[in-house]
């Protein structure tokens, strides 16, 4: 799935508002592409409509009453002035932000390069905070999309104007402009945009309202199951298994279609997988924090040292970095510890040695030093006779 929220901040900035950036559709530079709707972006089309980005509202249609999961649009027909001019209402939908400015700029999806207009705005949070939280959540794991909505310039009566033929399979927007911006949690139909032309199409309002309800309910199921606890997802995998073991026993009983049955099955399958990606995604989540943990640790143990005595282990402490940079798996990061401690013993041992060493030569300097002295010393075997006759007075030989 394309995630189309690009950075989310972490923080409210005053007014009570959220910075978020959004990826809001992919600018195509082959003539043949084009999104899963069958729209073909041209950039120069973009372009002449991007000032319109400014100051767009961004959108939701709660799926529920605490106003938290995003689900559509919130479309729910249109309206015809005295001129025949049609206008999208989109009563179910809330402004939970809008957009300040909008730009062409290249980013990374998936490991390839795109180009994509991107819109830099504000979420509501003071008004919205679960639906704020909502977002950072799923943000994380990938799981927030965005679907654009234009309309055709007021001078062309609403209606969008297209290049060339207009077909399901392929059209090109010529002269519109952007009028909103939906967050969603369904599945988009698009993995880069989704684009609802609302001046083009209309909607039988019972039908639309139904469909709306049934999809609250699946998406309601599925937000549940999302969002439990790691540690409930072996139990949540297992009761999904026997839900499958009923469901084959129950087969003749219940009279159903091959088709009915393995689409139960197929949705279950999809679910635990699900399941399994998010614990892969919080797995590398860990890994990350393991990695700085021990790299801190490392950090910690040689700071007890001078640069002087660090570049006794420096080749060991680089290899270690390297090697705790590398790591994959907690069960790798956990060894690194006793790695840590052998750095610190081996700049521990060899400060000692230097210590001894020059305890050793000092000694030696100084036994050397007395030995010269002895041996430049010079005996008086007269010394004590002089001296006494120094001492004696005046001697009468008579």
């Amino acid at each position: 799935m394309f995630n189309n929220i690009l950075e989310i901040s972490q923080r409210t900035s005053k007014g009570g508002r959220v910075p978020i950036k959004v990826a809001l559709l992919t600018i195509h530079e082959d003539e043949k592409d084009t999104n899963k709707n069958g729209i073909h972006w041209d950039e120069n089309y973009v372009r002449n409509a991007i000032d319109s980005v400014k100051m767009m509202p961004i959108c939701a249609a709660f799926a529920d009453e605490d106003k938290e999961i995003p689900l559509d649009h919130g479309l729910t027909g249109e309206e015809v002035d005295e001129d025949g001019v049609r206008e999208p209402l989109f009563e179910n939908s809330e402004t939970v932000g809008s957009y300040e400015s909008a730009d062409i700029e290249t980013i990374t999806v998936n490991g390839n390069e795109i180009k994509a207009l991107v819109g830099t705005g504000v979420l509501y949070a003071q008004r919205y905070p679960k639906l704020v939280d909502w977002v950072r959540r799923n943000y994380v794991l990938g799981q927030v999309s965005t679907s654009i909505e234009i309309m055709g310039l007021s001078t062309n009566d609403n209606k969008i104007i297209y290049d060339g033929e207009v077909t399901d399979e392929y059209r090109v927007p010529k002269e519109f402009v952007f009028s909103g911006c939906a967050i969603l949690s369904v599945p988009p139909s698009d993995d880069n945009a989704i684009v609802i032309e609302v001046s083009q199409k209309r909607q039988n309002k019972e039908e639309n309202k139904l469909g709306e309800e049934e999809l609250k309910a699946l998406i309601q199921t599925t937000i549940s199951e999302t969002n439990s606890r790691n540690d409930e997802l072996t139990s949540q995998i297992a009761e999904l298994n026997e839900q499958i073991v009923e469901k084959d026993n129950t087969i003749s009983e219940l009279n159903a279609s091959v088709a009915q049955l393995q689409q139960a099955l197929d949705d279950i399958r999809n679910e635990q997988a699900t399941s399994w990606e998010e614990m892969r995604l919080l797995e590398q989540e860990l890994v990350k924090a393991k990695v700085a943990e021990r790299l801190n640790e490392l950090d910690a143990a040689v700071g007890e040292f001078n640069e002087e005595e660090q570049a006794i282990a420096k080749d060991d402490i680089d290899a270690l970095r390297e090697n705790i940079n590398a790591c994959k798996s907690r069960d790798e990061l956990n060894n690194m510890t006793s790695e840590i401690n052998s750095i610190k013993s081996k700049i521990c041992m060899e400060i000692v040695r230097k210590q001894k060493e020059a305890e050793n030569a000092s000694h030696v300097a100084e036994i050397n030093s007395q030995k010269e002295k002895k041996e430049t010393e010079v005996i008086d075997i007269f010394s004590e006779i002089n001296q006494d006759a120094d001492q004696d007075e005046e001697v009468n030989i008579f």
